[in-house]
C-alpha cells in the first residue's frame, strides 16, 4: 500500500510541475493574465498600474537616453504565454523600459512576450493615421526563437510485390 502512495505522490508532483507555463522571465511578476488590450484601450483608466501580460511582433525599437521604447503589435497569447501570430490582432502598444534593449537584437519581425505595469494611453501616428498607443513599463521580456517548418517530400514508393523488381530495396516496404 505504501509503494502505491509513494509513486502516486512523485507521480503527481511531476504532472503538477509540467504544468508551468510561463517563460521563466516572469516567475518574479504577479501579473493578470486576463487583462487584454482591448478592454485596456475602452476603459483605460480602470486598469491603471495594473501588470499584464501582452505579447506580439515588435514593429520597431528605439533606444533613448535614458530608455528604450519597443512597437508592438498585439496578437493573443496560447497556453505557453507565446503570441498567436496568425490569429486577430486588436491593436498595437508601447512598452518602456529603462533597461537597455539592443535593437540588432529586438528586431522588428520577431515574436515577444512581455510582463509589465500599464501606466497610460499615448497619442502616436501609424503612418499618418493618429493611433492612442497604450503604454506598459517593461519589467520582463521573453523574445520568441523564430519556428522553421520544413516539408519534407517524400519518393513515392509503389507498394504492389512486383514493382519490388523495378525499384531498389530501400524504396518499398
Amino acid at each position: 500500500m505504501f509503494n502505491i502512495k509513494f509513486w502516486l505522490v512523485i507521480s503527481l508532483v511531476f504532472i503538477i510541475e509540467s504544468c508551468a507555463t510561463l517563460p521563466k522571465e516572469f516567475n518574479e511578476i504577479t501579473v493578470k493574465k486576463e487583462i487584454t488590450l482591448s478592454q485596456v484601450l475602452s476603459s483605460p483608466e480602470n486598469y491603471r498600474g495594473f501588470n499584464v501580460l501582452w505579447g506580439g511582433r515588435i514593429v520597431n525599437c528605439l533606444n533613448r537616453e535614458n530608455s528604450t521604447i519597443l512597437e508592438i503589435i498585439e496578437f493573443p497569447l496560447d497556453l505557453e504565454s507565446k503570441p498567436q501570430a496568425e490569429t486577430k490582432s486588436y491593436g498595437r502598444f508601447l512598452v518602456e523600459t529603462k533597461d537597455f534593449l539592443d535593437c540588432a537584437i529586438y528586431t522588428p519581425g520577431k515574436l515577444i512576450t512581455v510582463a509589465g505595469t500599464f501606466k497610460e494611453l499615448r497619442d502616436g501616428k501609424i503612418g499618418e493615421r493618429p493611433y492612442k498607443f497604450p503604454v506598459i513599463e517593461g519589467k520582463a521580456f521573453h523574445l520568441w526563437k523564430e519556428e522553421i517548418r520544413v516539408q519534407l517530400e517524400t519518393y513515392p514508393c509503389w507498394y504492389p510485390y512486383w514493382y519490388l523488381w523495378y525499384y531498389p530495396w530501400w524504396c518499398c516496404p
